[in-house]
């Protein structure tokens, strides 16, 4: 068994690798060529979500460790979802004239966001007080 610090930056990491590629993929194929960067926040919806499970099971319920957080809190979900690309993506469309776009898409992403980790939330608490 590797060392404590060792181990949490191992978890991150791996949790990490998996949660970028993953950010990639999924961007690329709900993307398919639209302008509209409907990708990033598809990617920030789905990442809320399981990020609010993860942590409100945790609060919750005491479901996932120390270490289960830190792989898919932590590590996936920290770099699936894309608050970087999300603000440059933002900005890109303000700079290009489309405020519109740009300001349905900041509140498009920022709401979603909200509701992702209800969502989360509500799953979790159904998940584990009902035991589904």
């Amino acid at each position: 068994m590797l060392p404590g610090p060792l181990r949490d930056l191992l978890l991150v990491g791996v949790g990490g690798f998996l949660g970028a590629v993953s950010r990639w993929i999924l961007s690329k194929i709900v993307q398919d060529g639209l302008q509209f960067p409907i990708g990033t926040i598809v990617v920030n919806f789905l990442g809320c979500i399981l990020l609010g499970f993860v942590l409100y099971s945790t609060i919750f319920y005491d479901v996932f460790t120390r270490e289960q957080r830190l792989l898919i809190a932590t590590g996936f979900a920290g770099s699936f979802t894309t608050f970087s690309t999300f603000s440059f993506e933002g900005f890109e469309l303000w700079a290009e004239g489309l405020q519109l776009s740009a300001i349905l898409y900041v509140a498009a992403s920022l709401i979603l966001g909200f509701i992702g980790i209800y969502i989360g939330r509500t799953l979790a608490l159904t998940v584990y007080r009902h035991g589904l």
